[in-house]
């Protein structure tokens, strides 16, 4: 992927059509929801990785080789499945399920923090965003009370939920493609397991406390309808098999590698081969690849794109040369210095293409296969970076959009305020983690 390139003058770096692109895109994404002109985050990417190749800051050579495949193939994959789940109406299905569980207004609060936390650590935090978003305004209106509590605890829950693995979300496959881990799954779980599970004990006490007022006027849900959730059987077993396989094989990769069998499989490959066999054996397969969410994925070949631009015109040297500075190895300061920066700097650029260039930055200077917390670091901090504000992931603006479209919204400054106490009890625990496990 990026290749290290020299730092020039700060002159000639503003000058530099990259630098120009590079501000003009972030500056989109931070205001894109200012006046009467919304844009989709991918689509400002999109339009700045073109802006690139026509400006020439990278050339057309470069921007081929910048894209990572093995991200784009693993999207495909799992985007493929979850879209066969979603056209069957199992997630629906398993998501209700797990509601109809909760008997009191606390309980669904806990269960949506949990049980769909933990489901965003096998299928992306991405997709349960937006299969989730309408099933959770659907029990609000159930409960009689406003829906923006349940949002946030969704919000927060797949950000949290999907530090655990690899697979979790995309920053977190980033970390586990370039770092070099032998086993990512196990080590994932292993380092960040433990921590996500306080993370969400902890999490549910601070919701349940801040929103006392909503959830003690709140109904319990009932009218939660499980017979109208299935809407193809035969599909529904087939994704749900090739799903429980393919989660299967990427634990398999990862243990095969623990006794070192050396393969060119991959997390990509793997996804790949699942989706190919669903689309062999369904016959909506039509259906099913219409599903697919295509703009995330052009999301992600544009942004490598302009990463690589960004990269190639030393601006990357320039901001690295404003941060807490980075010794190779593991030591508490590395990891502090790493989630400081992960945080704070996902709120600028969003978390996916913040680590799309920090994995770079941490390889130039020597981090490797063997500073397994430094990188885990990476993968936690920027995730957690997600409930602080929503310009933090991904996923958190994905679920905005589609409570907008149903109606609901919650505000950047509520958001903040409970988010800014969720995340530093979440960063707190993760780096105390870290530092002594």
């Amino acid at each position: 992927m990026l290749q290290v390139s020299g730092n020039p003058d700060l002159f000639s770096m503003v000058l530099h059509p990259a630098f120009i692109v590079f501000l003009a895109v972030y500056a989109l994404i931070v205001l894109r929801n200012l006046g009467r002109v919304n844009l989709p985050v991918w689509t400002v990417m999109f339009a700045g990785a073109v802006a690139m190749l026509f400006l020439n800051g990278i050339s057309l050579k470069t921007a081929y080789a910048a894209i990572n495949l093995d991200v784009v193939f693993f999207l495909i994959g799992m985007f493929s499945i979850v879209s066969g789940m979603e056209a069957s109406g199992l997630l629906r299905y398993i998501t209700i399920r797990l509601l109809r569980l909760a008997g009191t207004p606390e309980r669904v609060m806990l269960f949506i923090l949990v049980a769909l936390g933990t489901i965003s650590a096998f299928l992306m935090n991405d997709t349960v965003a937006v299969v989730a978003t309408p099933i959770v305004i659907g029990v609000a209106h159930e409960m009689r009370i406003r829906p923006t509590p349940l949002l946030i605890s969704l919000a927060f829950a797949v950000s949290i939920g999907s530090v655990m693995t690899p697979m979790g979300n995309p920053q977190n496959l980033l970390v586990a493609l370039d770092s070099g881990m032998n086993s990512p799954v196990l080590e994932f779980l292993r380092l960040l397991g433990p921590p996500t599970l306080i993370n969400f004990v902890l999490t549910y006490y601070l919701l349940k406390l801040y929103y006392k007022r909503d959830l003690s006027a709140a109904d319990p849900p009932r009218d939660l309808k499980l017979d109208e959730a299935i809407t193809d059987l035969r599909l529904a077993k087939t994704t749900g098999l090739v799903a429980a396989l393919t989660i299967a094989g990427f634990f398999a990769l990862s243990i095969v590698k623990v006794f070192g069998v050396n393969t060119d499989l991959n997390f990509g490959s793997i996804a790949l081969l699942g989706s190919a066999v669903l689309y062999t054996a369904s016959p909506r397969r039509r259906e099913i690849i219409r599903g697919v969410n295509w703009s995330i994925i052009l999301f992600f070949i544009s942004m490598f794109i302009v990463m690589q631009a960004v990269w190639d015109a030393g601006l990357i040297n320039l901001f690295a040369s404003y941060m807490p500075p980075l010794n190779h190895g593991d030591s508490p300061a590395n990891i502090m210095n790493i989630v400081g920066v992960s945080v704070l700097m996902s709120q600028l650029m969003s978390n996916v293409p913040f680590v799309a260039v920090y994995v770079n930055l941490m390889k130039s200077l020597g981090f490797g296969l063997l500073d397994t917390k430094a990188w885990l670091a990476l993968a936690g901090g920027s995730t957690l970076a997600g409930n602080l504000t929503i310009l933090g992931a991904a996923s958190t603006i994905i679920i905005l959009e589609a409570a907008e479209e149903k109606g609901h919204t919650f505000s950047f400054y509520e958001y903040l305020k409970i988010g800014s106490m969720v995340t530093l009890v979440n960063v707190t625990v993760l780096i105390l983690w870290l530092t002594y496990a």
